[in-house]
């Protein structure tokens, strides 16, 4: 998964604290010709957890999906960042769920984003909480402050314009629904490529948490199921459930125990994946680089196995108390 990390940390962010009762709101801060290591800083903090699979576009059903774009399209015709920040915070912050003292919303913007072979500007709004105390030095002072951990955020949304009216969308929430349901109008693209990168993710949840923690596979069946799963694919250039199940898993109770697994990661993961659907070069490839048929062997060895299981054997020697594998091959490559 590609990340969206730039040279260059933003060009200008606005902070917005939760209004506490008995105090005056506090105003929005903006910082400006930021050093590079603080830019830095800042930009992986705000840019980390996106990913290229995290795109997705304006979801024009919901019911801010107006207002959003209307904010959206303010600021990048020259609107200021505190415009924006102003409004839609005050959206943010009415919901009073998400209204404690330790929540903290951003607003950070980039001149010069660059997006694949595109430049151009971007805005990004993020939320954060859990603000935890640490040891602040400075010279011979030392002393306990209050701050943010140096960690994903709890919610992040960028925008990259892509044309008049047209934007390019990511988001990242560890709780999916919630903030795209109830404040952004945020939608998942499900194009062919979006599919194919779910269903190889599903392979490998599936034969980690169902193969080898749940049936107790030995991790030579785990690689076969991967490594046949990827040349399922490879050879159709699509994927169909109802092939995959046949040629791939073949047995009933194996069937039986992906379709469960498949319903439970589809839920979770709010995919609603078709019966069939293309399978990219560019997500086959991808698949193979996290896909990896490989056994670790401690941290002295790695197998890696292409399929032809038959050639490989399992053992344990009773007097070294030390597993084993034997590997037979007709020449060395």
């Amino acid at each position: 998964m590609k990340k969206l990390l730039q040279e260059n940390g933003p060009d200008q962010l606005w902070m917005q604290l939760p209004e506490i009762p008995g105090e005056e709101s506090a105003e929005p801060i903006v910082f400006t010709d930021s050093d590079d290591w603080s830019s830095q800083l800042f930009n992986y903090y705000f840019l980390a957890a996106f990913g290229t699979d995290s795109e997705g576009s304006i979801d024009t059903e919901h019911p801010g999906a107006a207002a959003f774009q209307q904010a959206a399209e303010m600021y990048f015709s020259g609107g200021g960042l505190s415009e924006i920040h102003a409004r839609q915070s005050s959206i943010w912050f009415s919901d009073e769920a998400r209204n404690d003292e330790d929540g903290v919303w951003f607003t950070a913007a980039w001149q010069d984003f660059q997006l694949e072979e595109e430049v151009g500007p971007a805005i990004g709004f993020f939320f954060a909480r859990d603000a935890a105390g640490f040891l602040h030095i400075n010279g011979g002072e030392a002393a306990i402050l209050r701050g943010l951990p140096m960690k994903k955020p709890e919610f992040a949304c960028l925008l990259f314009q892509a044309g008049v009216g047209r934007f390019r969308m990511f988001q990242f929430s560890p709780q999916p629904g919630f903030w795209s349901k109830d404040l952004f109008p945020w939608k998942q693209y499900t194009d062919d490529a979006f599919h194919s990168r779910e269903f190889f993710k599903l392979c490998k949840s599936f034969s980690e948490d169902v193969l080898v923690k749940e049936q107790k596979k030995p991790r030579e069946e785990q690689v076969e199921f991967l490594s046949d799963s990827l040349s399922f694919t490879n050879e159709r250039k699509a994927v169909s459930f109802d092939a995959f199940k046949q040629e791939v898993l073949k047995e009933p109770t194996l069937i039986d125990a992906f379709d469960q697994y498949k319903e439970d990661y589809s839920d979770r993961k709010q995919w609603n994946p078709p019966d069939q659907f293309a399978v990219s070069d560019s997500s086959q490839n991808q698949a193979k680089k996290f896909v990896k048929s490989v056994i670790k062997l401690d941290k002295n060895f790695h197998i890696y196995v292409h399929g032809n299981r038959e050639r490989i054997e399992k053992g344990f020697d009773q007097e070294k108390r030390l597993h084993y594998y034997t590997l037979w091959f007709e020449a060395e490559a």
